[in-house]
Formats: C-alpha cells, sequence, structure tokens
C-alpha cells in the first residue's frame, strides 16, 4: 500500500533529524549532544524528537515506516527468499542513512545495546512467520538470528570495519556465502574451502 503523502513528509523528517544528530554527534561526540540540541538544530521541538525516538540511542533503533503507522518491514520480509531479504534490508539502510552512525552502534555500548534489542525483535517476528509456515521453532530461531545477527549485522561491521567504502550490499553478499542454505538457495556451491565454487 503505497504511502500518503504526510507519511512521506514525517519519514523525510525523521531522517532529517537523524542526518542533523549524525552531524553533531560527529563534531561534538555523541556524549556531548544533548536531545535539545539536536531538536534546536533541526527546528523541531524536543517533544517532536520524543515521539519519534525516545532518546538518542532510538535515533539508531527507528523503524521510520512504524513510526509514521506503515510496516516497512513486512514490506521487505520474503520467508522465501531470506538471502533477499537481507540484500534489501542492506539497500534500505544504505550507505549515508541510519547506518552513517555505525561507529556509535560499535563504540557505545547503550546504543549497541538497544540495538541488539531492536534485532531480537526481528528476529522474534521472523521465527514465528517461519514456525507459522510448518519450521519446527528451534530451527526457525535459529535461522532467522543467523541471517539478522550473523548475515545482515556481521555484513554491517565488516563494512564499518573497512572503512565503508563499498556498499554495504557487497558485503552482505559476502556473508551469505557462509551461509549454506543461503548458497542452495542463490544456487551457489561451495567446496570444504568454505570459497564459492
Amino acid at each position: 500500500m503505497p504511502l500518503s503523502l504526510r507519511q512521506r513528509n514525517r519519514i523525510a523528517a525523521i531522517r532529517a533529524i537523524q542526518d542533523t544528530a549524525m552531524e553533531l554527534f560527529d563534531a561534538r561526540g555523541f556524549h556531548n549532544v544533548t536531545i535539545d540540541d539536536i531538536a534546536r538544530e533541526a527546528a523541531v521541538s524536543p517533544s517532536t524528537f520524543y515521539r519519534y525516538f525516545g532518546s538518542k540511542e532510538g535515533l539508531f533503533t527507528v523503524d521510520p515506516y512504524a513510526a509514521v503507522g506503515a510496516d516497512g518491514f513486512e514490506e521487505v520480509l520474503d520467508l522465501d527468499d531470506l538471502p533477499g531479504t537481507m540484500a534489501r534490508l542492506a539497500a534500505s539502510a544504505g550507505g549515508a542513512g541510519p547506518w552513517r552512525g555505525m561507529r556509535y552502534v560499535l563504540e557505545e555500548p547503550a546504543i549497541r545495546a538497544a540495538v541488539y534489542a531492536t534485532m531480537d525483535a526481528m528476529v522474534d517476528r521472523i521465527a514465528v512467520a517461519l514456525a507459522d509456515r510448518g519450521h519446527e521453532p528451534t530451527p526457525a530461531r535459529v535461522l532467522a538470528r543467523t541471517y539478522i545477527f550473523g548475515v545482515y549485522f556481521g555484513a554491517l561491521e565488516q563494512w564499518h570495519t573497512d572503512g565503508r567504502t563499498a556498499p554495504i550490499g557487497d558485503y552482505v553478499r559476502q556473508a551469505l556465502t557462509a551461509i549454506p542454505a543461503a548458497q542452495e538457495t542463490t544456487g551457489q556451491v561451495t567446496g570444504s574451502t568454505g570459497r564459492t565454487a
């Protein structure tokens, strides 16, 4: 279902606030920037900031679509193509979007904990959806955690470590080669070395 003009405007506002916050964090450091500073620089009220994000850590975990009453995750999620879902999640993050602040996720324990909690919620949604489709609960949960934490987050960590110069999608594709189920889905075959043949 297409987004309304109002929803599109709100998503643009959320992203503008995130960009403003990242600029301030880069200039002053995460702990030296207050919510009032971010709101003032983004030309919004602190109450607007709290409504969208709840906290500074929320800048790194908010789903802009959910914040405006849409479900972007459902649009990206394809249970028949989890490798493709990971690629779409990476593409939606973009090189300069929310993951522009990946260094803060890696360096700030409170942000990392908030991101992990959000990813845990994603795992729960995927595991339940897989179980509803006939997967046993344990394999469903392991598969969901493998893709969200192993492929998606692992690729983001390596992307950041490598200097964020190549597209995130390249890292997701590389991460998928480590998952036998993904290789079967994408038609790739690996030998005993784990390299794509």
